[in-house]
């Protein structure tokens, strides 16, 4: 069985689905903004990520999915000016699309510490462009977030059995 190949089997079939309940349900997608475009495109790639196990799909998968987030929700509520604080998100996504594909392939684990320190920065920096540019304070009540995902790869580095 070739994992590609079941891979855009699923996908062609979800699109194929898509579009066959847009024509038997017309007004389905009348609310439908073009961020969702990279949504999906993002959806497809993380697909594809996970079904071959190639963990270098994640990295644009997870940022098309961050940005298309990032859009959609400016798209609904004007919010633009956001932009001046979201920026530093997108080499935070990178080193998420990163520390979740090196999971995937055993090629882009030494890339594991690189992903998560880039995602790290992207939320600190996050929080002090947020501070600056009004990104309310709310926002940092999640900081404990940091925490748990580091706690977490230490212990899952710790718990991982040596194979050198």
């Amino acid at each position: 069985m070739k994992r590609e190949s079941v891979g855009w089997g699923i996908i062609l079939i979800l699109v194929g689905l898509g579009f066959l309940a847009n024509q038997l349900f017309p007004g389905l997608f009348a609310g439908f903004a073009w961020p969702w475009l990279l949504v999906a495109l993002g959806g497809i790639f993380v697909v594809m990520s996970l079904v071959t196990r190639t963990g270098g799909t994640m990295v644009p998968g997870v940022i098309l999915l961050g940005v298309g987030g990032i859009l959609l929700y400016q798209t609904r509520t004007g919010n633009w000016e956001s932009w001046a604080y979201l920026w530093p998100l997108m080499p935070g996504l990178a080193g998420l699309g990163l520390f979740l594909g090196s999971f995937l392939d055993r090629e882009m684990r030494p890339a594991r510490m690189v992903g998560l320190i880039m995602l790290v920065a992207g939320l600190l920096l996050l929080a002090v462009f947020g501070g600056l540019f009004g990104l309310t304070p709310e926002i940092l009540r999640f900081w404990p977030v940091l925490l748990i995902v580091i706690g977490a790869v230490i212990f899952l580095r710790a718990m991982r059995p040596k194979s050198e």
